[in-house]
Order: structure tokens, then C-alpha cells, then sequence
């Protein structure tokens, strides 16, 4: 935006320089009589602009301090990202910008030795322009004060997380449009054997932080251009040292005599293959579902803390945790997997990670809680409904049992345990007889929503 505003002030100088008919006529009572006017008026909206500026700025770091403070620090990168914070700053820098170069152009007449060597010059265009832009910032000043509460309202806080979630999830499965499902399959050997009789190298890690990216399109290109077989050992999220083991390769052909001599054969690109892996000193949610779920955690664990005492902020929270559940599910149902042939193996994200994730990290904070623990129970059981596949069904009734066992360790029964355990009856029922289910849609008695 910054440089926006020095294109913009370089063309409508040029203009009020360059055109032949008289502007300060066709603008009417718009323009500018005298230099000294133009230049107070552009003075005024600079300082002006500076002072907002700085008043904004101080504003957003409260706005993050606060949020710092009472929804955990990984949230700070949420407002710094944020598109009406960046708007406002940089609007009001953007007007600062555009005046002070506008302001060199406008001066007074001059003379030598009595003669005028140059008459006096006021660029009208460039000065309704500069009101134009006060104009603007004004109504931006108004967002801003508007968007702010807005920022820190922790609904819509936890509203966005769970959206990237739930898209994060969503991009964890390959579009169908490019799986082509009519096309011959064949069936290739286990990973295991089709490693056998191959030459294994490893590829260190030569920097230590997390893995913020993991280029798979570029790794699976490596590897079909010099017939490896690549398993990853980490993926975007986890954090590893100088010397872990990145890559594991498997090439088909054993090492010449001179790659004997060297610690690297040269016929295996291991720099280039490090290149896939970007790394950073922190957890970003590029490629790092999971650390969009942690983030809801976290505040799950800040909500229900002693000095917070928020269980409703940790019920929203997990219906959003919820959310992602069923959008893997439904994922994991309607689309295919990678390519059973693929030269490239990565440890997928499973539905039994989503779920420790989701309810054994915030077991401990929500089973000291009767509507909490009810809902995390109620979640458990629209979850379970919703999938067709023992294996996840077996998962969540697990979750179950540990959440009645924690409540009951924390709950006395006249404060809720009795309820906990009676919910722990039904949604177990729910998901073992599916008439059960069915007649409790049927009745009054249904909690898996209020119609």
C-alpha cells in the first residue's frame, strides 16, 4: 500500500504538471489559490496521519497482549495475520506516504535579481487527492474501532480456528477430480517388500526447529527421476535436530567404488531432497492441521482453569473439534487415498490421532466439569453416528470410558457424576444398537441437537 501511494502521488503530479488546460478552473471552489494553503492542508493530514497511526499501532498490540494473556500465545500469529488490522495500518501510512511527496511540489514564486525565474505551483489534483485519502481513513479509523472488540471476541476467535480446521482436514485427502477411479489398479507389493534387495541411505536433518513444509510433489519428482524409494520420517508439525534421520531412501542399485570412499553417495541428491523440508523456529498451519486443533485445546485448558472458569467457551471449543471429526470422516469415506504405488510414503494423519488430539489432551481439563464432560460425551456419540467403521466406533467408545473414569475420579455424584454416567450409558447404547438410536430420534429424549 505504501508503494501504492508513491505511484499514486508520482501520477497525479505528473498530471497537475503536464496538463495544458487550466485544472484549477474545472475544479471549481476544489482547488487550492495559494501555495501556503496547499501546504498547511497537506502538512495537517500527514501529522494527523502519523498520530492515528501510532494510536492504531498501540491499540493492536493491547488487542494481542490481551488475547496473549488469556487465549494462550500461539493465537498471537491469528491477529497479526488479520486483513483489518493490516488494512487500517496501512491505509493511515499509505496517506502519510502520499502527502509527503506531494508536498515537494508545491512552493511559492521565486526570483533573481528582481526577475521571476519561476511562477508559483499548487497541485490541485494532488491535493484533492490527499482529502480524498483523510476522507478514507476517517471511515477506516471507524472499521478499526468496530473490528477490534471484534478481534478479541473469543466465539468468533474460536470460529476461525475451527473453519481452518475443518479446511485443513479437508485438504488432508486428495481431490477426487484428479483421481481418475475408472482407470486399471494394479495391486503393487507391501512397502516392506518392495524395499528388499534395495540399498538403504538415510538423509539428516543439517538444522534443528519444526518442520513447516513438506514439498510432496517435488519429493515424489525426485524420486521417479532417480528410481528411489523415499519414506519421510517426519512431516510439517514435528520438531527435529541436527542429525535426525529426514528422508529414508532405498535406491535400486549398491554404491560405486567411489561413493564408498564418502559418507553421501553422489548418485543420490541428498541436498535437493533436503530442500522439500522447509523448516522454522515455530508450528505454522500451512500444512499442520494438528496445530490448529492444539490451538482450540489450548484454549480449552485456559477456559477451564481455576482463575478463568469458562466452561462455555470449552463447549464451543469442542463442537468445533467436533466439526473437523465429521469433516474427516466424511472425507475419508468419499475420497481415495494416495496411489498404493507411490514412490513416496508419509505417516498419515489417522482418525485415532484426531481423536487423542480432541479428547485425551483435554481430558483432564474437562472432567472436572459436569456440562463440559455431558457434552464431550454427546460429541462422542454424534461423532460415532456419523461413521460406518468399527474401528473409529471402538475409538470413541474408548474415549468414553476414560472420560467416565476421569469424571468419577473428580465428580462426586450429587454435583454431576451421576449425570456424567448416565450420559456414558446412553450415547454407549447409541452407538452399539442402532435402533436405540433411532427410537431416541423418534422421542423427546434425543441430545444430539435441540429440534
Amino acid at each position: 500500500m505504501a508503494i501504492g501511494a508513491i505511484l499514486l502521488a508520482l501520477i497525479t503530479s505528473t498530471i497537475d504538471e503536464n496538463l495544458d488546460y487550466d485544472l484549477a478552473q474545472k475544479l471549481g471552489w476544489f482547488h487550492s489559490n495559494k501555495a501556503d494553503g496547499a501546504r498547511a492542508i497537506l502538512t495537517t493530514i500527514a501529522g494527523s496521519m502519523m498520530t492515528v497511526a501510532a494510536v492504531t499501532f498501540s491499540i493492536t498490540m493491547v488487542a494481542v497482549s490481551f488475547a496473549s494473556a488469556n487465549f494462550g500465545p500461539r493465537l498471537i500469529a491469528n491477529f497479526m495475520r488479520d486483513r483489518g488490522n493490516q488494512l487500517t495500518l496501512g491505509t493511515f501510512i499509505s496517506t502519510f506516504v502520499y502527502c509527503l511527496l506531494v508536498l515537494r511540489h508545491v512552493h511559492d514564486s521565486a526570483g533573481s535579481d528582481g526577475s521571476v525565474t519561476y511562477e508559483a505551483f499548487v497541485p490541485h489534483l494532488s491535493i484533492i487527492v490527499a482529502l480524498l485519502l483523510a476522507l478514507a481513513s476517517v471511515g477506516v479509523l471507524i472499521y478499526f474501532i468496530h473490528h477490534v472488540p471484534e478481534t478479541i471476541n473469543i466465539d468468533r476467535l474460536v470460529a476461525d480456528i475451527g473453519a481452518r480446521l475443518k479446511r485443513g482436514v479437508h485438504d488432508l485427502f486428495p481431490d477426487p477430480e484428479t483421481v481418475d477411479s475408472a482407470a486399471p489398479r494394479a495391486h503393487p507389493p507391501p512397502w516392506h517388500e518392495r524395499i528388499e534387495n534395495r540399498l538403504r541411505v538415510e538423509v539428516a536433518a543439517t538444522e534443528a526447529g519444526y518442520v513447516k513444509g513438506l514439498d510432496l510433489k517435488r519429493l515424489a519428482e525426485l524420486a521417479d527421476e532417480h528410481e528411489l524409494l523415499v519414506r519421510a520420517q517426519y512431516r510439517p508439525g514435528d520438531f527435529v535436530i541436527e542429525g535426525d534421520t529426514l528422508l529414508e531412501l532405498w535406491r535400486a542399485t549398491g554404491p560405486t567404488e567411489g561413493e564408498r570412499e564418502q559418507r553421501e553417495p553422489e548418485s543420490v541428491p541428498l541436498a535437493r531432497l533436503r530442500e522439500c523440508f522447509e523448516m522454522g523456529y515455530q508450528r505454522t498451519a500451512e500444512q499442520d492441521c494438528l496445530f490448529l486443533a492444539d490451538q482450540l485445546v489450548e484454549v480449552i485448558a485456559r477456559a477451564m482453569s481455576p482463575g478463568v472458569n469458562d466452561p462455555f467457551t470449552a463447549i464451543t471449543c469442542l463442537s468445533w473439534l467436533k466439526g473437523a471429526l465429521v469433516e474427516f470422516i466424511e472425507c475419508e469415506a468419499a475420497r481415495a487415498g494416495p496411489p498404493p504405488d507411490a514412490p513416496v510414503l508419509v505417516r498419515p494423519i489417522d482418525f485415532e490421532r484426531l481423536v487423542a488430539v480432541a479428547f485425551d489432551q483435554t481430558r483432564q481439563y474437562i472432567c472436572a466439569d459436569r456440562d463440559v464432560a455431558l457434552h464431550a460425551m454427546t460429541l462422542l456419540a454424534e461423532i460415532g453416528v456419523r461413521t460406518t467403521r468399527a474401528d473409529h466406533r471402538d475409538t470413541l467408545r474408548r474415549r468414553m470410558d476414560e472420560l467416565l473414569a476421569a469424571s468419577a475420579a473428580t465428580l462426586a455424584a450429587e454435583v454431576g457424576g451421576d449425570d456424567v454416567t448416565r450420559r456414558h450409558a446412553e450415547t454407549r447404547r447409541l452407538l452399539e444398537e442402532p435402533d436405540a438410536r433411532e427410537r431416541r430420534r423418534d422421542g423427546t429424549g434425543w441430545f444430539g441437537g435441540s429440534g
